[in-house]
């Protein structure tokens, strides 16, 4: 019982080790307004470099909950970068939609006061 205990409080340090090393070493966000998937709005891009700024997204975004299926999309509203991830995002107020583009099948959903966040910044 007593290794099991140990491995356990090893495991959740590494997470919480990691989870903090990934958004220390983000120094930028890049928005995009779209088009389309394939297509950005010409001279659209905003950066954020602001500190909390950049962890409000980047928590938004790996908080966000892993949703069941394959799924079919409406053409994105942004373009979302930040190291070496790329997302496209569906936002309004109440709700929040990111896709990852290494991986379109899948969607995540961002949390009600997640979404409020990244809305307002993007407003």
């Amino acid at each position: 019982m007593n290794r099991l205990s140990l491995l356990l409080i090893a495991m959740v340090f590494t997470l919480f080790f990691l989870g903090g090393c990934s958004t220390k070493n983000i120094q930028r966000v890049d928005v995009y307004e779209m088009e389309s998937f394939s297509d950005i709005k010409k001279d659209s891009l905003t950066s954020f470099t602001d500190s909390k700024v950049v962890n409000d997204f980047v928590k938004a975004f790996n908080n966000a909950e892993k949703m069941p299926g394959i799924v079919d999309m409406g053409n994105p509203e942004y373009k979302v970068e930040f190291g070496e991830e790329s997302y496209f995002l569906w936002i309004s107020e109440e709700s929040g939609t990111i896709m990852n583009l290494k991986d379109t099948h899948t969607i995540y959903v961002l949390s009600k006061s997640s979404a409020k966040t990244v809305n307002d910044l993007l407003n």
